[in-house]
């Protein structure tokens, strides 16, 4: 691509380099797009005030994915592209969590797979005085449905955006939305969910209101999840499939992997302290290591066979780093299929309502119930060590133990609830 003619063609005044920190915050630096060649080799960040890097040794680059140009609909004057993240020297930061999906996308295409996702991301609208901004229900028509046009706005955004979609509509909680996108590779997804939280944000902004991806705003209504549905083809082919109407081995392993390893996942899918609020029995988000074809409750869900066979993995949440959360994921499941890791038996029962011996024996176990829990499993599991690599895993874990320490200091005071909405309202 010409981007200098590019950006002409557009009407282009200023264009912005963004990136994702090691939590999953979405990070931009703008500059004229008549300075573009001084630019297109990348720009120097500050690595320490990211949670990279210590100050003594900061310095550290980004540098734009040219494949990522896109002209933000909501300001026609400015382009954006995704950056990844490099040392002074040229090479991959090994920290950058782009650069490690990245190496999970090529282990597996070396061995002839390609890794498809299909994320759901659910928010709710709220007011400035953090109420619920409408009384609507799960896929409610107008009027009770308020925000209907406002959804077809940020839909227009999206797609203007190239982000394709499948559906979008009011969920359960009040004022709660969801939209879901068509299954498309991995990076790409994971890029797109970065942008579509922030175009979602902002027209929400401009109405006055707070879009929030909070795991758990509100105490007695439904929590919003980032479900992730997962399809692994091979020589174009869905392996998931199997002959017929059967599932395939390789998703059983798949799903093995996943169960093998969820304690320690869940320290990446469900990363805050509010993220284990969400996962209580009886609200609308999985507890218990189960799966099973169309459960709703399970942890695993498995909603199709033969060419639209996948796996939607239903516990995690918006808190955590869409990149790191998708190189988990496809890295237990393929550990899954490499030793052939058999799943517990799976259930068409709501596992909520089952007994603790009913659920002993189908092999099921309960999720982590705290952010401490997941991370204690999470700094000794080998795969998520050799995914996130020792710098990442290390910066990541130290930030982790700092939040839950700020958290048992606000508990002290009386001060959680307060807290957790400084926190994690703008995750």
């Amino acid at each position: 691509m010409d981007i200098p003619k590019k950006l002409k063609e557009d009407r282009v005044d200023y264009v912005q380099f963004q990136f994702t920190t090691i939590l999953g915050e979405f990070k931009c630096v703008e500059f004229p797009a008549k300075i573009w060649e001084d630019m297109k080799e990348g720009a120097g960040i500050d690595g320490s005030s990211l949670g990279f890097l210590n100050t003594e040794q900061s310095d550290i680059k980004i540098l734009p994915d040219l494949s990522t140009y896109r002209v933000l609909p909501y300001n026609k004057r400015i382009a954006s592209f995704i950056c990844d993240i490099y040392n002074n020297d040229g090479k991959p930061y090994n920290a950058c969590p782009r650069h490690i999906l990245k190496r999970q996308i090529e282990k597996i295409k070396s061995q002839g797979y390609l890794f498809l996702v299909r994320p759901e991301l659910e928010w709710y609208f709220m007011t400035k005085d953090l109420n619920p901004a409408d009384k609507g229900t799960y896929m409610d028509m107008p009027p009770k449905d308020e925000f209907h046009e406002l959804r077809r706005i940020i839909c227009d955004d999206l797609i203007e955006a190239k982000i394709p979609l499948k559906t979008i509509h009011h969920e359960v909680g009040p004022s709660q939305q969801e939209v879901e996108f068509i299954e498309k590779p991995a990076l790409f997804q994971a890029d797109n969910v970065q942008t579509a939280k922030t175009l979602i944000k902002i027209r929400a902004h401009e109405n006055d209101m707070i879009a929030s991806f909070m795991p758990k705003p509100f105490i007695e209504e439904a929590g919003s999840g980032l479900h992730i549905h997962q399809y692994l083809m091979k020589d174009g082919k869905n392996i998931f499939a199997g002959e017929g109407k059967q599932i395939s081995e390789s998703l059983r392993y798949y799903i093995g992997g996943i169960q093998k390893h969820v304690t320690a996942i869940s320290a990446i899918l469900n990363p805050l302290i509010n993220s284990y609020h969400r996962l209580k029995p009886n609200h609308e988000a999985p507890v218990f290591t189960s799966w099973g074809i169309g459960n709703r409750t399970a942890l695993i869900r498995v909603p199709g066979y033969e060419k639209s066979a996948r796996i939607e993995y239903r516990a995690g949440d918006s808190g955590m780093n869409i990149y790191l959360g998708i190189a988990v994921l496809l890295a237990a499941g393929m550990d899954g299929i490499k030793h052939k890791i058999e799943p517990n038996i799976p259930t068409s029962k709501n596992t909520d309502n089952l007994t603790t011996t009913e659920r002993e024996e189908l092999g099921i176990k309960q999720l982590p119930r705290n952010l401490k829990e997941s991370l204690e499993a999470c700094e000794k599991n080998k795969i998520i060590l050799k995914v996130l690599g020792e710098k990442c895993i290390k910066k990541y874990l130290s930030l982790k133990y700092e939040e839950l320490s700020e958290y048992e200091k606000a508990k002290t005071s009386g001060n959680m609830r307060k807290w957790e909405l400084t926190r994690y309202l703008n995750c």
